[in-house]
């Protein structure tokens, strides 16, 4: 899933998050707060009730004044990555094969850089694989997402997807095709995003939804209620269906916009270090 030049590049990034949240653990992450890491700040004039420890007396010595030494706060930054595992995922191999590498790519990032990681697949018949951290958990890991499978619910991805919202993370990462209706969408983003989390939200389709290439009278079937429905593809319902994916696209993009969440689309076509090293960097999600 993962070959050895894509990881050895992904070891030399980093997951990015503007803000991360107060945790019960250390991390290698250098915040704005002060806390006791090896990493000096600066001086401060000493306050009852500071600790003792802290004071430099080497420059008391010098002043007579008590000053306290403040070093760097260390934190670790916790991303939850959330793989929609419905058919309308899993029924195109191309697509369903990107999803689970992007997947694995950054929790193969997170992990090599000592982040905590958890990847949630909804709908899928494997247990949420939570709070993971360093690089010995790199191989279960790519098992883990290697293994995941679909399974047939009655419940949208985005429906599912909040059983499953992880409270403590800092980053949250979507990973869908978003065939969706959008108001259950913008609702499962809204409660993601009322937990302080920065979003990424990946929408991963295949080249044929983007850009339809076929032509003729077909029965599709819809993966999801296995309704079926007779349509002849020709050049003018190819135009209206580009339109409406468009227009689709736009509003989930203007939505992001709005709210500060990270939108990136991405299909079949591309390659996958070409979303990884060029899109998502520019992007800002990896640096």
């Amino acid at each position: 899933m993962l070959n050895s030049m894509i990881t050895k590049q992904l070891q030399a990034h980093t997951l990015q998050a503007g803000k991360l949240k107060r945790s019960w653990h250390k991390g290698t992450r250098k915040s704005t707060r002060f806390g006791a890491s090896h990493d000096f700040s600066d001086y401060r004039m000493y306050e009852q009730g500071d600790d003792l420890r802290q004071v430099d007396w080497n420059i008391y010595a010098r002043t007579q004044k008590h000053y306290i030494k403040r070093y760097l706060d260390e934190q670790e930054l916790s991303a939850s990555i959330y793989l929609d595992c419905t058919n309308s995922m899993a029924s195109s191999p191309a697509k369903w094969q990107l999803a689970k590498t992007l997947t694995a790519s950054f929790a193969y990032i997170g992990l090599s850089q000592d982040d905590r990681i958890s990847i949630i697949s909804v709908h899928g018949e494997q247990a949420p694989y939570l709070y993971r951290k360093g690089k010995g958990h790199l191989y279960q890991m790519l098992q883990y997402v290697e293994e995941i499978k679909a399974k047939e619910s009655s419940l949208l991805f985005s429906e599912a997807a909040l059983n499953h919202v992880q409270r403590k993370s800092s980053v949250s990462i979507v990973i869908s095709d978003l065939l969706e209706p959008l108001d259950s969408v913008i609702h499962t983003l809204k409660i993601i995003q009322a937990n302080r989390q920065q979003i990424y939200l990946l929408q991963v389709l295949e080249e044929d939804e983007v850009d339809p290439s076929f032509d003729g009278d077909y029965m599709l079937i819809d993966s999801e209620t296995n309704q079926e429905v007779n349509v002849t593809v020709s050049d003018f319902t190819r135009k209206s269906y580009k339109e409406k994916m468009q227009q689709r696209m736009e509003f989930l993009e203007s939505f992001c916009f709005e709210r500060g969440i990270s939108y990136l689309v991405c299909h079949t076509g591309e390659k996958v270090e070409e979303i990884l090293f060029k899109r998502m960097t520019s992007k800002g999600w990896i640096r």
